[in-house]
């Protein structure tokens, strides 16, 4: 208890979505503050007004007309088509045919609303274990103020030296010869340069199941009773071709059986009762699966979309080259409208060493929330910092080669033995440069 506790603590609730994109907020924003809005209407019905009215025996007034009514709304009704008789139906047929959701609405509706804030939650803790202030990253990104030059350039800055530490930490912590990184690779996760990604997409997909999972409930447990509770029926419902009394689902007129103890004997009453409440749940819910299998299809897109723009090859260079282009670098021939040679090698090279999978997955989260000029000019820094590790890798090897070859030269003319003390320095480390 206490753990969870403190996870929940490191994600105080907050009114706006967490940092991601506009699916997200309207899993976790729109749909989640939706459910509670209707939850609160539902209780206001129950607890605040009359959600069930029954027709009484005559005698029944009063104390005896508030218990009848109590008792079949706590207790349950069932609901019997009027073109049925009553008394062919056994005591256990009409126990199976128990309408008993309709009390349970409100927490039903609450639920509902966790599971959709629940993804974000996820989110928000194992993202924040990365390292990466995403949140940071994204309020400088969006700053209104970058349209202004001076604005622009100190946040591009703080950015670049923010990412690229971020992204240099990951590489080099890869790199290292760590047992614990190489036996349990997965439990190191985190301290991998595609662990933001892995959690973003874990999240997405977390969004995707709960709708899913929304839906099935609608289908099995709120009225279980239909078996063909679904697209047809709710179809049915909204164009008015079926109606409660075919349907079954959401009835208004349901019945109640109570006993009561008439000068010492038990007496059995049926009564007939009207759930004002059903009028309204039934629209609430036909919004709900409509709206739900609209969540599921954008959802899908979005994920797919995602996958794409962050796995695929082509489109990561696409990205990639274009903010390059529009910045006007050096290595691109943006008057010609083609790259120079060799930019393209470089720019594979720049994803695969330097931004990686969280790199890419950061920008284009950047490029979602920040105007084009400022992704553009982020990027360009990136690529810059690259450059200036390129030029030290090669500078080192540069001066590497030489000195192996004044080793060789030496050793040419002066033999073999003294060849041999020379070879020893040889073993030296030298300073390497490394991503």
């Amino acid at each position: 208890m206490s753990s969870l506790i403190n996870v929940l603590r490191t994600v105080p609730y907050s009114n706006k979505p967490a940092v991601i994109d506009v699916i997200a907020k309207i899993h976790s924003y729109f749909t989640c503050n939706l459910l509670i809005g209707l939850a609160i209407l539902l209780s206001w019905k129950q607890f605040g007004g009359s959600p069930i009215e029954c027709m009484l025996p005559l005698g029944f007034s009063g104390a005896w007309a508030q218990y009848a009514e109590n008792y079949c709304w706590s207790e349950d009704t069932y609901y019997v088509s009027f073109g049925d008789i009553i008394e062919n139906y056994t005591y256990q047929e009409r126990r199976e045919k128990r309408i008993s959701y309709y009390q349970w609405m409100p927490f039903f509706l609450i639920f509902q609303a966790a599971c959709f804030k629940f993804p974000t939650l996820i989110w928000k803790y194992f993202a924040s274990q990365s390292g990466i202030r995403i949140g940071e990253i994204l309020r400088l990104s969006s700053n209104p103020n970058n349209s202004e030059p001076r604005n622009r350039i100190e946040n591009v800055k703080a950015l670049t030296t923010h990412l690229g530490s971020a992204l240099r930490f990951h590489r080099r912590l890869k790199a290292k010869t760590l047992k614990p990184h190489k036996i349990l690779r997965f439990l190191n996760m985190k301290y991998s340069s595609h662990y933001v990604t892995v959690i973003y997409f874990i999240a997405k997909s977390a969004f995707l199941i709960n709708v899913l999972i929304q839906l099935e409930l609608l289908k099995r447990y709120l009225v279980p009773q239909t078996e063909r509770f679904g697209f047809d029926t709710w179809k049915n419902l909204i164009m008015g071709n079926e109606t409660w009394q075919e349907s079954g689902l959401f009835p208004r007129v349901t019945l109640c059986d109570f006993e009561v103890r008439e000068m010492g004997q038990v007496v059995n009453h049926t009564v007939q009762c009207v759930l004002l409440l059903n009028l309204f749940t039934e629209k609430v819910f036909i919004l709900l699966y409509a709206w739900f299998v609209v969540l599921v299809t954008f959802t899908i897109l979005n994920l797919t979309s995602w996958i794409t723009a962050i796995f695929s090859s082509a489109s990561r260079e696409h990205f990639i080259f274009i903010h390059l282009e529009m910045s006007q670098d050096e290595d691109f021939d943006t008057d010609a409208g083609n790259l120079k040679k060799d930019a393209r090698k470089h720019v594979t090279r720049f994803i695969a060493k330097y931004l990686r999978t969280d790199g890419i997955f950061l920008l284009r989260l950047i490029a979602q929330h920040a105007d084009v000029l400022f992704t553009t000019d982020l990027v360009n820094a990136l690529w810059k910092a690259h450059h200036d590790i390129e030029k030290q890798i090669l500078a080192t090897k540069a001066t590497d080669q030489k000195w192996q070859d004044y080793l060789h030269r030496v050793e040419s003319r002066r033999g073999s033995r003294l060849g041999s003390r020379i070879g020893s320095v040889t073993s030296l480390p030298t300073k390497k440069v490394d991503y």
